[in-house]
């Protein structure tokens, strides 16, 4: 027994259930936590005529107490203000913004567990310790772990930093430490290979926003690769002037996995005359193999758009790839201005062109917008005019990781390729390349590529499947 209130005696799971929700009183009205009943409905204890009452003695919201007769919103403003003020008590206007967002969060105690254990936290309280305004570039000058990529962010989010092209901006600093750790001759040509070869033409792309992480994470394979082949060529006493196609091969076969990531820096040194005449065979990726039958894709689609039990997001994720089969990397990138509606219509844009949703999708869509999933984030949305993510991760203001994505989709039992190569192949024989490269921001190539693949094998490939039934 937990508790003898005037609506009976409580286990311990309806004694917390109770004063964690509180509602209206059916006899005066009032928001709190209900502890006894009439006929017409639960009443709380004044109108019980007892003096239970378990309401914040600050601000009295009622059902929340979490220590010393405070609720957790009270407690979580009184950690915030502790974590950032500093030996007089004082928060420096600068993180006024963020004081008061994250004593207003929708999760105080998410906040709470945050302030008193996170090592980012303390990191922040550190920062404002130092009575300075905390810019990028502070920031830039401490080591870029963790900790210091989610402050960051925290203060992106707030509005108390500009919010700049982070993946590319991790990628410069990345590049600086690794220069700085090379040996001179080969920062001769690594520096420019990492600076003309790589970072020109990813500065070029985040500057049309098309700088997505999945991008960041190639450059950066590309310069780690071309380092380590600089450091092979040492061992084995070669310098890259006397590189020939046959040593190459050699590294080639005892490093298949690194491939593609040397092919950039063997053509930019063959196209300055470093090396001779040397190229890395292109590798020859598989066609598709991945499939569902037709009739798979269109109940996953049903499950996606009708199943209430499954998650909000899962369904919107799942029914994007099942109609117009978007890998997870450009999902997570949506934003929600890239929604509207038109009317009676509504439309989503998926790179430079509207694309028509079903009335089902639309709403869930709306749904999301208007209520994201990051309530275990310390904060919400950006409180700026730029456009949210869809799929906000945490802290808000980057999108969820493509990596989750894919795991959170097994969970709830929606493949990902599978649907995404039907509905490719679908789209692909119901519409011209050239339509399918518009609507879905796919390069003509690929859309090509998938074309003729649908001409040649796709009524083999249902034929197959049908015979198998």
């Amino acid at each position: 027994m937990q508790a003898n209130w005037p609506v009976g005696t409580l286990c311990h799971t309806c004694f917390q259930r109770r004063k964690r929700n509180p509602a209206l009183c059916a006899q005066c009205g009032t928001l709190r936590t209900l502890v006894g009943r009439t006929k017409d409905g639960n009443i709380c204890g004044p109108c019980s005529g007892t003096d239970i009452d378990f309401a914040c003695r600050r601000c009295s919201y009622p059902g929340d107490i979490y220590a010393d007769g405070s609720c957790t919103r009270c407690v979580a403003k009184d950690r915030v203000h502790d974590l950032l003020s500093d030996e007089d008590g004082i928060v420096h206007p600068q993180l006024q913004p963020l004081a008061e967002q994250l004593g207003a969060a929708q999760s105080p105690t998410a906040v709470i567990a945050w302030t008193r254990r996170s090592d980012s936290a303390r990191m922040l309280a550190g920062l404002a310790a130092q009575h300075q305004e905390i810019t990028h570039e502070i920031l830039d000058e401490l080591p870029q772990n963790w900790r210091t990529i989610y402050v960051r962010e925290l203060l992106v989010a707030a509005g108390i930093l500009p919010k700049r092209q982070e993946n590319f901006a991790r990628l410069r600093l990345w590049l600086k430490d690794a220069l700085a750790d090379l040996p001179p001759h080969h920062a001769r040509v690594i520096r420019p290979f990492a600076e003309w070869g790589v970072l020109r033409d990813a500065r070029r792309r985040a500057d049309k926003g098309r700088y997505t992480a999945g991008s960041a994470s190639n450059d950066h394979t590309d310069i780690r690769t071309a380092i380590k082949f600089m450091t092979w060529l040492d061992e084995n006493s070669i310098t890259l002037a006397d590189l020939n196609q046959e040593v190459l091969d050699v590294w080639l076969t005892s490093h298949s996995a690194e491939v593609r990531g040397l092919s950039a820096f063997i053509r930019w040194a063959v196209a300055r005359r470093l090396t001779g005449k040397v190229t890395v065979p292109l590798k020859r990726y598989g066609l598709p193999s991945r499939f569902l039958h037709s009739d798979e894709l269109d109940q996953q689609l049903r499950r996606c758009l009708n199943n209430d039990s499954l998650p909000l997001e899962a369904r919107i994720i799942g029914a994007l790839t099942s109609l117009y089969a978007l890998p997870a990397t450009r999902i997570v990138e949506l934003t929600t201005d890239r929604f509207h509606r038109d009317g009676d219509d509504a439309y989503l844009t998926i790179d430079r062109n509207p694309v028509l949703l079903p009335p089902r999708l639309a709403v869930l869509i709306e749904k999301q917008i208007a209520s994201p999933s990051c309530r275990t984030s310390v904060l919400q949305q950006p409180h700026d005019v730029t456009p949210g993510f869809l799929f906000p991760g945490r802290p808000p203001s980057r999108p969820r990781r493509a990596d989750t994505v894919h795991s959170y989709m097994r969970k709830h039992g929606l493949p990902g390729i599978h649907a995404r190569n039907t509905a490719m192949m679908e789209a692909i024989t119901d519409l011209p390349p050239i339509v399918v490269s518009d609507l879905f921001g796919m390069h003509p190539h690929t859309a090509y590529a998938w074309a003729q693949y649908a001409q040649n094998s796709w009524a083999e490939y249902l034929e197959a499947v049908q015979a198998t039934e």
